[in-house]
């Protein structure tokens, strides 16, 4: 074994500078013909997806748990940190080997950008692109015999949210920033290694630099 490892280690830094230098697909462009705006907030440790709910298909499993819900606030983080709070133990845990995972979900009938106090990035996408988002983020969900989400908790926002089971582990190398970035660079955008974004500042400051913020005008596609 011992004589494995430097191989082991030139392998995963080859793996990892072919991650950084290979360019996402380039669905997520948009035109004026075919774009969406979405949002990454972040509240200075976590990000999160705002998406309009009428992104999501109508008989899959969030629209099913929140019918009324017109915009969705979605994150993913460590199960026990997420939904007790950071303390030593569980953030020693969620470091030091891998973890269960969960998705928040809050059910807004309003903006998110205007129902919470966070930084974000707005982004402008291509329909194709918004779909893989979505796709992503409900295939992240654990569901039931039902095809219902799997509840765990009660959300943080009372006004309509839940902690819902989630099928990806935890681990140093997979934050809730990097899995956030996993999703976007899935549906073409330009967010480098996703590993680098340990801190939700390097995965918006990385969407300023790359992604439009607005729908193009008429005749023009955004770059």
């Amino acid at each position: 074994m011992a004589r494995l490892y430097p191989l082991i280690c030139l392998l995963t830094g080859f793996t990892l500078a072919l991650a950084a230098c290979t360019r996402p697909a380039p669905v997520a462009v948009a035109s004026a013909d075919d774009c969406e705006l979405i949002a990454v907030s972040s509240n200075g440790w976590h990000t999160n997806f705002y998406l309009p709910a009428s992104a999501f298909p109508g008989d899959g499993p969030l629209r099913a748990a929140f019918p009324d819900a017109r915009w969705f606030s979605i994150g993913w983080g460590d199960a026990g940190a997420y939904v007790d709070g950071v303390n030593p133990l569980n953030s020693i845990a969620a470091i030091a080997w891998p973890t269960r995972s969960v998705v928040h979900v809050a059910a807004l009938g309003r903006d998110p950008r205007e129902a919470y106090l966070s930084e974000y990035r707005d982004v402008a996408l291509s329909g194709e692109a918004l779909a893989i988002i979505v796709e992503g983020l409900e295939a992240e969900l654990v569901l039931d015999e039902a095809g219902a989400p799997r509840l765990v908790a009660d959300g943080l926002d009372a006004r309509g949210s839940a902690f819902l089971a989630g099928r990806s582990t935890y681990h140093a190398f997979q934050s809730c920033n990097v899995w956030t970035a996993a999703r976007l660079r899935e549906a073409g955008l330009d967010v480098g290694w996703t590993g680098a974004h340990l801190l939700p500042a390097s995965l918006l400051n990385r969407l300023e630099r790359t992604a439009p913020s607005r729908c193009p005008p008429p005749g023009k596609e955004t770059r």
